[in-house]
């Protein structure tokens, strides 16, 4: 209990001091990549799947799943969250309906981007750029929120890289490029 209560810390409340408190690269390139995101899926998840703890329970049969609070730019929601050997994985964000899926957080040192990318790389790290970035609302004010080269539907939230300056202006890319991959979010692909 005690690793999931620190991992769901240091994942899910305040990445970047965890990750500035020693989780360096070759700590993230020690842990294996268990699920990858790509523009169809988030791990075993698509665009078909339901908002539900059946549902998911089905996708994940060897893995926790618990409801907990979290925070994206749209305020704090309850999402459901897979824990994997006791550390976050998934958090799944429900729409408005709560039927739905409408955003799925990698939230964990096991999932890798499209790219390849790993929460904790740098900016630099995954080759992101400045003009396809725009500064967060709310909960993640300040950080940059990039638009994923290779997926329309998925964005890199990364940290401003110690920037001092206002929440509401993104870092100079002086700064930004020494910030941390801090949530890879998948949203299910729309019909067209």
């Amino acid at each position: 209990m005690f690793a999931r209560v620190v991992m769901y810390f240091c994942v899910g409340l305040a990445v970047a001091s965890c990750i500035e408190s020693g989780v360096d690269t070759e700590v993230l390139r020690a842990v294996p990549v268990a699920y990858t995101i790509s523009p169809e899926r988030a791990g075993p998840i698509d665009g078909t799947t339901a908002y539900s703890t059946a549902a998911l329970r089905q996708l994940f049969p060897d893995s926790d799943l618990e409801t907990v609070r979290t925070a994206d730019e749209s305020g704090v929601i309850h999402a459901i969250t897979v824990f994997q050997d006791g550390l976050q994985v998934f958090q799944i964000l429900p729409d408005a309906s709560g039927r739905e899926i409408r955003a799925v957080h990698g939230s964990g040192l096991a999932i890798a981007g499209p790219s390849g990318e790993r929460l904790g790389a740098t900016f630099r790290e995954t080759g992101a750029r400045r003009a396809d970035c725009s500064v967060g609302r709310g909960a993640w004010s300040g950080m940059a929120v990039c638009a994923h080269p290779r997926a329309s539907n998925v964005r890199l939230v990364f940290d401003n890289g110690g920037w001092d300056g206002p929440d509401s202006e993104l870092a100079p890319q002086s700064h930004l490029a020494s910030g941390r991959l801090h949530r890879i979010v998948w949203q299910p692909p729309r019909a067209s």
